[in-house]
């Protein structure tokens, strides 16, 4: 389990690039905005190596195969975003990596609040429903998709778990923001893209827990296989 110094050091790119990020989206500076946010998966990934890297860590490679395909689908989905459909495409995908990383990676069963989700998802539903044309079924399916992230991530730590609930908070105000004329000024837009950085880190952290020390090979044995 990697220790905070160690947290801290590797993830201080993407701590400066989502702070630089933000800034500039609360100032309303849209090409710097638009220029920048292509960078935070990327600055998030370069974490994940720094901290396995410099921590001497060893993640399951099909644990680590998955949380690299969920950052990389992230980041397209970040990019691509401005083409609904096909962003939206991206970050099911990327949820669907989620899921998978947390069902191969923990084996807890989803906490009971995960029940919770229902309501929630039939209420977004209900009241993004006039706003919506022919795109509802892709966002309903989205919708599914992220509830099912949010509840699998429950099988995981406490990390994990806010993880999951802070990307369902900061999808949710996306969706009103995206549909409807509701959160349209830069301080709300900010606070939604926080809200979706933070929820990446915390649930990078929580999937890094499960990592353990690399066992270093004894002389004797580097001897033998040379």
């Amino acid at each position: 389990m990697p220790r905070v110094p160690l947290l801290l050091g590797g993830f201080a790119p993407f701590l400066a690039v989502s702070i630089f990020h933000l800034a500039v989206k609360l100032a309303g500076l849209v090409e710097l905005d638009r220029a920048t946010k292509g960078l935070t998966m990327p600055a998030l990934l370069l974490g994940v190596v720094i901290v396995i890297l410099a921590g001497r860590l060893r993640l399951r490679t099909s644990v680590l195969a998955l949380l690299v395909t969920a950052l990389t689908l992230s980041w397209l989905g970040d990019v691509m975003l401005p083409f609904f459909l096909v962003g939206l495409s991206f970050f099911l995908a990327a949820h669907l990596a989620y899921i998978t990383v947390f069902h191969v990676g923990f084996r807890r069963r989803p906490s009971w609040w995960a029940i919770g989700l229902v309501p929630w998802f039939a209420g977004l539903l209900l009241a993004l429903w006039p706003y919506l044309d022919e795109t509802w079924p892709a966002v309903a399916l989205y919708g599914a998709a992220l509830a099912l992230m949010a509840a699998s991530a429950t099988r995981g730590n406490v990390f994990t778990t806010i993880g999951g609930a802070l990307f369902v908070a900061s999808d949710s105000l996306l969706a009103f923001r995206i549909f409807t004329p509701l959160f349209q000024t830069p301080p709300e837009d900010t606070l939604i893209m926080g809200l979706y950085l933070a929820a990446q880190l915390v649930i990078v952290i929580g999937v890094l827990r499960t990592a353990v020390p690399r066992i270093p090979r004894s002389p004797r044995a580097s001897v033998a296989a040379a």
